[in-house]
C-alpha cells in the first residue's frame, strides 16, 4: 500500500464501499491525480485471504460482526411517536473495504428506466435512463448476455447461476407461477417487464462474490504511486475554511491527523455521510444547535428524504427432499417482478423472491422464504444525530409505511404470496407456511460457529421428528409468528400486522439527495457537489432523489462511475 508523498492531495475519499472503491480506481487512472481513500473497516485484499467474503452464500459474510458497524439501530415502522428510537432494532451496515458489496445479498440489478427518467423529470440534469445506461454498461462484465443492455469489458462480473441452484421448492414455485400465466423472462436486467427471472448476481466464473474492492482495487491499481488506501480509519469531521472544504480529521485508534486535499468526497453511505456532514457543522441549523454543534452551513435537506424498501415475508417449512443439498450456496435463485396496480405507481413496482434457505445452519436449511417488498416506496424518514451523544450512532427513523400507498401494496403482496403458497401442489415440498421472521433466539446462531452447528443440528433433527407438533414450537422460533391464511382473510388484521412488523432490505438511500437549482431541500447539484460549499462532494446512495426499483448496490456503482467521469472532466 502506497503512501502518497504530499502534504496536500487532490482528493480524499471518505468511505471505501461500493462507490468509494470505484472513485479511487477511476480518479487515479490519471497518474497526476493523488488520492487518499479512507475506510473505517479492515482491508480484505483478495478472495483467497477472505473466503467468507467470497462465499456464494451471503449469510456467511453478512452475519459476521467483524464486517459491520456495532451499535447501529434503526426504527422501521412509522409510529407517530416523538421517540421512535425507543423501538429501534439492530440495522446492519458494512464496515470493510468494499462496503455493502462485500457483505450484501449479491443481487446485481439496476431498476427500471422510469426510475432514472424520474430523476431527470425532477430537474436533476444528466441522470435520465438514456444517460445512465452507458455507465451501467461500463461497470459490468456480463458473463452470459451480449446485447444493447449489457457491457462485456467492465471490472464488475455479473452472471446468472442457472438451474444448479434450483431446489424442488424452487421448481414447485416456478410451476405455480407458470400455471398462473406469469412469464419467465430471459434477463432481469433486460427490457423492463413483469415476470419471473433468474436473479443476476455479482459473482465471477468460480461462483465467488466479487466486491468493488476486488473488482476495482486490483493488485495493479493498489500499486499505483498516486493512490494511498488507509483502512481502520474513520473521519471525525470535515475541515472547512472560508466556504471551502480543505481536508478531514482522520482517526485511527487514539491518533487524530489533519489531512489536506483540494477536494473531499464523502462516500460513507446513506447513513454515515449525512452524520459526518452534520458533525462538521453542515446540516439543518436548528438540529445542529440542539446538538451543541457550531453551524458552518445550513442545509436543511441533510438527513431528510431517508428511503428504504419496506418488506415482509412468509416462511415455508421444507420437506427433507426439497432442501438445498451440500454446503450453503446462493439461496435466492428466482425473482418475481409485478405491478401493484395502485394509481400513480410505475409498472413493476413490487418484488418477490423464492428463497431456498433461511440461514447457514441445519435449521436454516429446513426453512425457505417467500420474501417480498415495495420496490418503489413513497414513505420518507429522517436521520438525525443524538443530541446527547452527537459523535455516537445516529438516530435512524425510516417511518416505513407512513405513506399509505406503501402499506396497501405490501399488504396486497402478502395476499399474493398467500395465494401462491396455498396452491395444493406445494404440499409435495412444504409441510407448512407461516408468517414471521428470525427471532432473537435465532439471531444468536447467525454467525457460523462449531457450537452453533452442533446445537442447530440437534434442533433440526428434533423439528423433523416431532411432525405436526412443530406448530407448537414455531411461535418461539419465529418473531411475529402468525397464521398467514388467517391474516389474509381479515384485511384490517393484516394491515395492522404489516404496519407493526414491517422490515427493510438494507437499502438506505436519499439522505443527501441531488436536486435542481432552487430546490431548497436538495443537498447537492447533479454532479454531487454540496450546495454552498466548494471542494466538497457526495457520491453514494445518499444522492438518490427517489429510490430505484432495485437492490441499490449496482445503481450506486453506476453513480460512482458517472460522477468519477464528471470529476475527471
Amino acid at each position: 500500500m502506497n503512501a502518497v508523498a504530499s502534504n496536500r492531495v487532490d482528493y480524499i475519499i471518505v468511505g471505501g464501499g461500493s462507490a468509494g472503491c470505484v472513485l479511487a480506481s477511476r480518479l487515479t487512472e490519471d497518474p497526476a491525480v493523488r488520492v487518499i481513500l479512507l475506510e473505517a473497516g479492515i482491508d480484505a485484499p483478495t478472495p483467497e485471504q477472505f473466503p467468507d467474503l467470497a462465499n456464494p452464500y451471503p449469510g456467511v459474510a453478512y452475519s459476521n460482526p467483524t464486517y459491520t458497524w456495532s451499535g447501529l439501530k434503526a426504527s422501521f415502522p412509522y409510529t407517530g411517536s416523538n421517540r421512535p428510537e425507543a423501538k429501534a432494532a439492530r440495522y446492519e451496515q458494512a464496515k470493510v473495504l468494499g462496503g455493502g458489496s462485500a457483505i450484501n445479498g449479491i443481487g446485481a440489478n439496476r431498476g427500471g428506466p422510469h426510475d432514472y427518467d424520474e430523476w431527470g423529470e425532477m430537474g436533476v440534469e444528466g441522470w435520465s435512463w438514456a444517460e445512465c445506461l452507458p455507465y451501467f454498461r461500463k461497470l459490468e462484465r456480463d458473463l452470459d448476455i451480449d446485447d444493447e443492455f449489457h457491457g462485456k469489458t467492465g471490472p464488475f462480473p455479473i452472471r446468472r447461476r442457472g438451474e444448479v441452484l434450483w431446489t424442488p421448492f424452487t421448481r414447485a414455485m416456478l410451476a405455480i407461477c407458470e400455471k398462473r400465466g406469469i412469464p419467465f423472462l430471459p434477463d432481469q436486467n433486460g427490457a423492463w417487464q413483469e415476470g419471473i427471472f433468474e436473479m443476476a448476481v455479482n459473482m465471477d466464473e468460480k461462483a465467488r462474490r466479487v466486491s468493488t474492492a476486488w473488482a476495482y482495487l486490483t493488485p495493479d491499481v493498489r500499486r499505483r504511486p498516486n493512490l494511498e488506501i488507509r483502512t481502520e480509519t474513520t473521519v471525525s469531521r470535515i475541515l472547512i475554511e472560508g466556504g471551502r472544504a480543505t481536508g478531514v480529521v482522520a482517526v485511527r485508534g487514539s491518533a487524530h491527523e489533519a489531512l489536506s486535499a483540494a477536494r473531499v468526497v464523502l462516500s460513507a453511505g446513506a447513513l454515515a455521510t449525512p452524520a459526518i456532514l452534520m458533525r462538521s457543522g453542515v446540516g439543518p441549523a436548528t438540529h445542529l444547535v440542539d446538538c451543541g454543534i457550531n453551524v458552518v452551513h445550513d442545509l436543511p435537506g441533510i438527513g431528510q428524504n431517508l428511503m428504504e424498501h419496506p418488506s415482509a415475508g412468509l416462511v415455508p417449512y421444507l420437506k427433507p427432499s426439497a432442501r438445498q443439498k451440500g454446503v450453503p450456496d446462493y439461496h435466492i435463485p428466482i425473482g418475481y417482478r409485478f405491478s401493484s396496480g395502485v394509481e400513480g405507481c410505475p409498472e413493476g413496482d413490487m418484488h418477490m423472491n423464492f428463497v431456498t434457505r433461511a440461514a447457514w445452519h441445519s435449521v436454516g436449511r429446513q426453512l425457505g422464504s417467500v420474501f417480498f417488498w415495495v420496490n418503489k416506496s413513497y414513505s420518507r424518514g429522517q436521520l438525525l444525530l443524538d443530541p446527547t451523544a452527537p459523535d455516537g450512532p445516529p438516530r435512524i427513523d425510516f417511518r416505513m409505511l407512513s405513506d399509505r400507498r406503501d402499506l396497501i401494496r405490501l399488504a396486497d403482496a402478502f395476499e399474493r404470496a398467500v395465494r401462491l403458497t396455498s396452491d395444493p401442489s406445494l404440499g409435495s415440498v412444504v409441510s407448512g407456511v407461516y408468517a414471521g421472521g428470525m427471532s432473537e433466539i435465532g439471531k444468536r446462531f447467525s454467525k457460523p460457529s462449531r457450537l452453533g452447528a452442533v446445537v442447530t443440528a440437534v434442533g433440526a433433527v428434533g423439528l423433523d421428528a416431532i411432525g405436526s407438533l412443530r406448530e407448537k414450537v414455531f411461535p418461539f422460533m419465529l418473531s411475529n409468528y402468525d397464521d398467514p391464511k388467517r391474516l389474509a382473510g381479515n384485511r384490517a388484521d393484516l394491515e395492522a400486522y404489516i404496519a407493526d412488523t414491517v422490515g427493510g432490505v438494507w437499502h438506505p438511500s436519499g439522505t443527501c439527495r441531488m436536486g435542481a437549482t432552487g430546490d431548497r431541500m436538495a443537498v447537492t447539484d447533479n454532479r454531487g457537489k454540496v450546495r454552498g460549499l466548494d471542494g466538497l462532494y457526495v457520491c453514494d446512495a445518499s444522492l438518490m432523489p427517489t429510490i430505484p426499483c432495485a437492490n441499490t448496490n449496482v445503481p450506486t456503482i453506476m453513480m460512482a462511475e458517472k460522477i468519477a467521469d464528471g470529476l475527471k472532466r
